[in-house]
């Protein structure tokens, strides 16, 4: 479930589940940072959930300038870019409005471990609140609701991206494994 979710909000930025709150960015994360062309050989390969590895429905296949969910691939481009920061790999998907949601993954030696941006985590928020002040956390609500629908995360630089990650503000999707 998860994998498709992400899949969903890096392919069109529509949320799969009500209630959840996409967070966006200006612009692919970090800045100035050189795009991948391709994603690394460590990479590469099949990947299983964690908690159900005999499952292909829950496998991706990442080869190097695309991934594979079973579905629509996601490829590499001027609307998916990847770039690398303090050993994570940063994966920056351009949604419907312009901005970009931002998707962390780690590799260490046989274990792929995901995170985002959870807009419904009000821990989370309040680490980004935190770092960002002043107009660096937008809030937008849903119509006729309380609810929100959209946060809106402004870095002025790539210090404050590297604070909101090193203080806790990702939160863990999930891990896959060879």
């Amino acid at each position: 479930m998860k994998k498709y979710r992400l899949l969903t909000i890096l392919l069109s930025g529509i949320v799969l589940m009500t209630g959840c709150v996409e967070v966006t960015f200006p612009e692919p994360m970090p800045f100035n940072r050189r795009d991948r062309q391709y994603f690394p050989k460590s990479t590469k390969g099949v990947w299983y959930d964690k908690t159900s590895n005999d499952n292909l429905k829950d496998s991706i296949i990442i080869y190097s300038e695309f991934i594979d969910f079973g579905e629509e691939p996601l490829i590499l481009g001027d609307k998916t870019i990847l770039r690398k920061f303090n050993s994570y790999f940063v994966l920056s998907s351009k949604n419907e409005d312009g901005r970009w949601v931002v998707y962390l993954a780690k590799c260490n030696d046989e274990t792929l471990s995901l995170y985002e941006f959870d807009g419904g985590d009000k821990e989370k928020v309040a680490i980004w609140e935190g770092v960002l002040v002043g107009s660096g956390v937008e809030k937008f609500q849903r119509e006729n609701s309380d609810k929100l629908s959209e946060i809106k995360l402004n870095p002025s630089n790539n210090k404050e991206f590297r604070e909101i990650i090193n203080k806790g503000g990702l939160s863990h999707m999930g891990d896959f494994v060879r």
